[in-house]
């Protein structure tokens, strides 16, 4: 037996914790058995003893050593005592740190596009940081006073109804309706509720929609540059992708014909309002020869359309699913450039038979969704005010977008192209020989600005001289200053370039 004097340091009790006296004497035990100090067999002192040395009722003892053999911690033999149960194995006591418990996982290849996020998330804690985002609302042009009394309106009436305790069947309804009737009007699409399939961001989307079409080895057309998450998720699910070209006038329809000649194409991903990255708007022809093609090679396309609020020229080209002879279109749109990505709301729009099918599935995923906040923005919706807080801050983006144009013509010259496009919320900037993208975006991050290299949108990780530059998310005092960082950027990469020739 340990000598007795040692009992009380043996079993580390803390005096400072607000529990039990007994369960601060059986966690003492406990411990000291985990970690090797009571091996396995030995005999502990008696009720009596043990509350001599520690100071303590006995009765606390008895407590004590009960409810650590209730747990198969101790044991009790009549006539020779309480002992450490025998069957215990030793912990063994490690000579140096070990690393922590990690399941065994699959390798995971993640494309440039995402690895670069370690880099932006060490940024954002430094002050003054600055990004050229893909093309994100600014979150502080929302009418937040609109917004607090649609949503405590959209909470009081959850409550009094009790519709909260059973999901958001009536709610998530509800919006249904609501976006049918944005769509049918201001997108032309032929829609009711059951049309619709409500997901928590376009990410969600396309991977309940591409689940249900593709199987390992199918074939997906995807542009030459892409939207990363869309292609890296085809690929998860053991799609092979096929780049197609892409012109001032969009994708190349003549390319999705010979490609569908030479392989088994399944599905065709496209941006065709304002093509990711480049911002190029499908042309009205070409538009007219992809459903032609569908209905031909009897492939399904996803199209999605992620800032059809903002255009800028002229009327918004009305979508592909639009068109009432078409049966090859699965339509996906969302409300995350309307209000900010806090709100993660996002749609699929397809045939009755495609959504029953995406709604067994994203019940497995989401469960019930937020049926407050979906009351919220069907509200916004059905009172106008989304109409209205989108004309407002049209004018503000269109505003940012000239002077972003104007900074960049002024720092870079003839050393870049940029590509007015007829709307979205970002710029395609092509940058001539003298300034490698690649260096150059290594170089912003030391001048405290983010932004993302034209080869992190290729499928196939070609290089891509060029840079999708976001303007919507910074104020036009920050844009004039962000501009002022990437040409310092620029000019920093090329004088040492020429040093080193």
């Amino acid at each position: 037996m340990v000598q007795m004097r040692k009992w009380r340091p043996l079993l580390k009790l803390d005096e400072s914790a607000s529990q039990a006296s007994y369960r601060k004497i059986t966690e003492g035990l406990v411990t000291a058995i985990v970690e090797g100090r009571l091996p396995p067999g030995t005999l502990l002192p008696g009720t009596r003893e043990m509350a001599q040395l520690l100071d303590v009722n006995r009765k606390t003892v008895i407590l004590a050593y009960e409810e650590a053999m209730t747990k198969g911690w101790l044991v009790s033999e009549p006539r020779r005592g309480t002992f450490v149960n025998a069957q215990l194995a030793p912990k063994p006591v490690p000579s140096r740190a070990q690393p922590s418990f990690a399941p065994p996982i699959l390798a995971q290849a993640n494309a440039p596009y995402f690895t670069q996020n370690a880099q932006v998330t060490a940024l954002q804690h430094r002050h003054g940081a600055l990004f050229f985002d893909n093309g994100t609302s600014d979150h502080r042009l929302l009418p937040q006073a609109v917004l607090h009394r649609y949503y405590r309106n959209a909470l009081r009436n959850s409550f009094t109804s009790n519709t909260v305790r059973y999901g958001s069947e009536g709610t998530g309804y509800e919006l249904r309706c609501a976006l049918a009737e944005m769509l049918r009007n201001n997108r032309g699409l032929t829609v009711s509720a059951e049309n619709i399939c409500l997901t928590q961001g376009t990410q969600m989307s396309l991977y309940l929609s591409a689940s249900l079409l593709l199987k390992p080895g199918d074939v997906v057309l995807v542009e030459r540059l892409s939207y990363p998450p869309a292609w890296e998720i085809f690929r998860k699910l053991g799609a092979q992708l096929v780049t197609v070209d892409v012109d001032d006038e969009g994708c190349r329809t003549d390319q999705i014909d010979r490609l569908c000649r030479e392989h088994k194409v399944r599905m065709i991903y496209l941006t065709p309002h304002h093509q990711f990255p480049t911002t190029v708007s499908l042309h009205a022809a070409r538009r007219q020869q992809l459903l032609a093609l569908a209905a031909l090679h009897d492939f399904c396309i996803i199209e999605e359309d992620y800032d059809h609020e903002y255009h800028f020229n002229g009327r918004p080209y009305l979508p592909l699913a639009s068109d009432r002879s078409q049966r090859h279109v699965l339509y996906v749109g969302s409300l995350s450039k309307a209000l900010g990505s806090t709100f993660r709301c996002s749609y699929v729009v397809a045939p009755v038979s495609v959504i029953e099918a995406l709604h067994g599935n994203a019940a497995l995923m989401l469960g019930d969704a937020d049926a407050v906040a979906q009351k919220m923005l069907a509200d916004l919706i059905n009172a106008g005010e989304l109409k209205k807080h989108l004309r407002r801050v049209s004018k503000e983006y269109r505003a940012r977008r000239e002077v972003l144009q104007g900074c960049l013509h002024a720092a870079f010259g003839d050393r870049i192209r940029v590509r007015e496009p007829e709307g979205g919320l970002a710029l395609w900037v092509r940058f001539d020989d003298r300034i490698n993208v690649d260096q150059l975006v290594a170089t912003a991050l030391e001048h405290g600005l983010v932004v993302r290299s034209g080869r992190q949108f290729s499928p196939m990780d070609q290089p891509e001289n060029a840079l999708r530059l976001g303007f919507a998310s910074l104020d036009q005092a920050e844009i004039r200053e962000a501009t002022v960082r990437l040409a310092k950027a620029a000019n920093q990469r090329t004088h040492k370039n020429a040093d080193h020739r």
